[in-house]
């Protein structure tokens, strides 16, 4: 007689084979079962006892007899449909092409919800916008699926933008940094580098010259005056990787606003603007209207979504630091090794190395989660992580929650300071 499938065999059936999760489909599985990595795994043991409610989920599952989509998958749809329109809206500054087939989907699972759950779910761009902008705990839907709290005070949009939350939603078990590191034009940058001397200094020149110009209005008279950049043979070919052609709707009466804090151009709103920074003076002036201006011109270019989020956007905070430490005589240097970490630097009588990378995330949970350490610089290095000085102003008690989630999941515990409180530490005046 056949034996039954076990339960390890019946969730990879479930949602590798069934429902096309592929090699995620342990990371698939404890989320729809509403259950932690580490309960699943030892429920895959031989001879483990499963919770009764939790075969009761699988078996559910398995008749296919819920939801049209449960609330986690709808939520992972919203957030792929709202990264499309955010891509063309980018690319083209409307949607020319009507809405995305992601979409249109998205809104017609939607409506087959609300005949069984009333009107829960948006059907309309104007409505998921609107739902978009409130903290997933304020939707009224099932949050059991996120079992650390990674995503339950996360928006899908903010200040007119998508957040890097709803990228990770988007692609689920993926940390949104690693579309910097799949990017060609990345892949490429690190090729150039690799193959010259002088590699690293060319990291540098191009790093800093993208943190400092997300606006390029004539590519050529910005990057080629650099006499690092200069010499790089194939710089047309990073440029057009990094960057893609302003829209002409971003301008107004053919000027672009641009943030006086992040140098990204901002989006208008009625009378008020919306800026990506998170940083809230920046948001404050945006609302405000004070920024500068730039008068538009065909060809000119702005840097892509991924590069401004993860590049642009904390790399003033690494520029700021950097720019401190050497004014007080420190050996600091940024992007070490082709970006090892953000930065390393030596004391001025060479007693203390420290190692930091600056990570702009309004989430601790995200964070603590994601980070993986400093990557050998701990042996030779005091090591910081160091955020922004206004996240703590949006985030509540940051640092208790990042160390938290570190310990709940027996992470390496990690020095977190904000600049200015990194800079105090080390007795360097703010």
């Amino acid at each position: 007689m056949e034996s039954a499938p076990s339960f390890h065999d019946r969730c990879q059936h479930l949602f590798s084979d069934r429902l096309g999760h592929g090699r995620r489909w342990k990371t698939a599985a404890a989320q729809a079962l509403g259950i932690g990595r580490a309960t699943l795994y030892r429920y895959f043991e031989e001879g483990a006892e499963v919770a009764a409610v939790v075969l009761a989920r699988l078996a559910d599952l398995e008749r296919g007899d819920k939801p049209v989509r449960d609330d986690r998958s709808m939520v992972v749809l919203l957030a792929s449909a709202l990264v499309d329109v955010q891509k063309q809206i980018d690319e083209r500054g409307w949607l020319k092409d009507g809405y995305p087939p992601g979409l249109r989907r998205v809104l017609d699972l939607a409506a087959a919800r609300n005949i069984q759950d009333g009107d829960l779910w948006p059907t309309s761009l104007a409505d998921m916008a609107r739902l978009a902008q409130k903290p997933l705990y304020k939707w009224g839907i099932d949050l059991s699926w996120d079992v650390e709290g990674e995503f339950t005070a996360a928006k899908l949009i903010d200040g007119g933008e998508i957040t890097t939350e709803c990228v990770a939603l988007a692609q689920p078990g993926k940390n949104p940094e690693t579309e910097l590191e799949e990017n060609l034009g990345y892949k490429l940058l690190l090729g150039l580098c690799r193959d010259r001397r002088d590699g690293q200094q060319v990291y540098v020149a191009w790093r800093r010259a993208v943190v400092e110009n997300p606006v390029l209005p004539s590519w050529t008279t910005t990057l080629l005056s650099d006499p690092v950049l200069a010499t790089v043979e194939r710089i047309d070919e990073v440029v057009d990787a990094f960057y893609q052609r302003v829209p002409e709707a971003m301008a107004i009466s053919g000027m672009l606003p641009i943030c006086t804090v992040s140098g990204t151009i901002l989006r208008q709103d009625g009378r008020a603007f919306h800026t990506e920074s998170r940083d809230p003076e920046a948001r404050r002036r945006a609302r405000a209207g004070k920024h500068a201006t730039m008068r538009f011109r065909p060809g000119m270019l702005y840097l892509r979504r991924p590069f401004r989020t993860f590049w642009c956007l904390p790399g003033k905070a690494e520029l700021v630091l950097h720019t401190k430490l050497t004014k007080a005589g420190w050996m600091s240097s940024l992007w070490p090794d082709l970006d090892r970490v953000d930065l390393v630097a030596m004391s001025p009588d060479g007693q203390t190395r420290i190692a930091v990378d600056v990570k702009d995330y309004v989430s601790p949970e995200n964070l603590a989660s994601r980070f993986e350490g400093f990557k050998g610089f701990a042996e030779t290095h005091r090591c910081y992580v160091a955020i922004p000085d206004h996240i703590p102003e949006i985030t509540p008690n940051f640092e208790a929650r990042f160390e938290a989630i570190r310990a709940s999941r027996a992470k390496a515990k990690v020095r977190l300071r904000t600049i200015s409180d990194l800079l105090d530490e080390l007795e360097i005046a703010p």
